[in-house]
């Protein structure tokens, strides 16, 4: 077996969603224990997961030249995931560029400014949300058992087919 540009995307993946998470929590409790330490090494756990997003972003576009001949899997599924994978990966390039700034300029002792941790915490809560949800819509493609069972993982372009006799029998108790 060769190791494709898939497999590297499927192997990292999984990086900056769990990271992305440590690096939310691990933010959150240097706040309140106003560490700096603390906060340096969450600067250091997001400059890494941006880093580690950029070949799980590209290798994205060869996972979906494979993905597309594979069963059940739609363009549309695939497009959405890519379109919100390039969403997040601008916010966690934000977020990396000023966590790295931030690694230069607030070196302890020196204490970044509350609007700057402010703005950060609210870059990171986007960040983690957008790299969650992108690892969803991914999860989607393949993972087939999952997309029935919450309408909001449905395809926006595509309808499910419906049962004729469920919907008669519908119209039949609405009256």
């Amino acid at each position: 077996m060769n190791l494709s540009w898939t497999h590297i995307h499927l192997i990292l993946n999984h990086f900056p969603i769990v990271g992305a998470i440590f690096g939310l929590l691990l933010f959150i409790y240097a706040i309140f224990k106003n560490n700096q330490d603390l906060m340096q090494a969450t600067y250091w756990v997001f400059v890494i997961i941006v880093l580690l997003a950029i070949p799980v972003f590209f290798s994205g576009t060869q996972a979906a030249t494979v993905a597309h001949h594979l069963p059940n899997v739609s363009e549309s599924i695939i497009h959405q995931h890519r379109a919100i994978a390039e969403q997040t990966l601008i916010v966690l390039g934000m977020l990396g560029v000023l966590c790295f700034i931030a690694l230069l300029v607030f070196r302890v002792p020196r204490k970044a400014p509350t609007w700057f941790t402010i703005l950060l915490l609210v870059l990171v809560i986007i960040a983690t949300a957008l790299v969650s949800w992108t690892g969803v819509r991914g999860g989607v493609i393949r993972h087939t058992e999952v997309r029935g069972e919450l309408e909001f993982l449905a395809p926006i372009n595509e309808t499910k087919p419906q049962d004729n006799k469920a919907s008669e029998t519908e119209t039949e108790h609405s009256h």
